[in-house]
């Protein structure tokens, strides 16, 4: 009998920015909220094993149905790991899945850099992350 192979390929259809700030999640949230206009509301944590070790992630979502885009807010940190561990300077991701207009993205990441309890926020190369299959959901 004849042995098949089946070849996932994984669809990294998303853009991630990174975020420095030592709020709480909750706090930041509302403070992205504020800036950019958005609705993000908490939902259930994110749960990933890892070596066969539950993790489990604030995460906080916004579907923007007009412009067919959703934003997912991801803490990097919970207390026995952390989601993307090349990283580690990065306390949240937001992940932007679809098509944002010219320049639109650049706005967003300078709006939030400009929240008062942000340290610093860029730009992340997805494809260049080793564990960036944390991310898939």
């Amino acid at each position: 009998m004849a042995k098949l192979t089946l070849e996932v390929e994984e669809d990294y259809d998303f853009e991630l920015v990174g975020i420095c700030s030592h709020v709480k999640d909750y706090r930041l949230s509302w403070e992205i909220n504020k800036a950019l206009e958005f609705d993000l509301e908490k939902d259930d944590n994110y749960e990933i094993n890892v070596k066969g070790d539950r993790q489990s992630y604030s995460f906080f979502s916004f579907i923007d149905d007009e412009n067919l885009v959703e934003f997912y807010l991801i803490n990097n940190r919970c207390s026995n790991g952390i989601l993307i561990p090349e990283e580690k300077k990065s306390d949240y991701f937001l992940m932007i899945r679809g098509v944002l207009r010219g320049g639109h993205k650049e706005e967003l990441i300078e709006k939030i850099s400009n929240i008062k309890n942000v340290l610093t926020t860029y730009e992340i190369e997805v494809d260049q992350l080793k564990s960036k299959s944390n991310l898939l959901f």
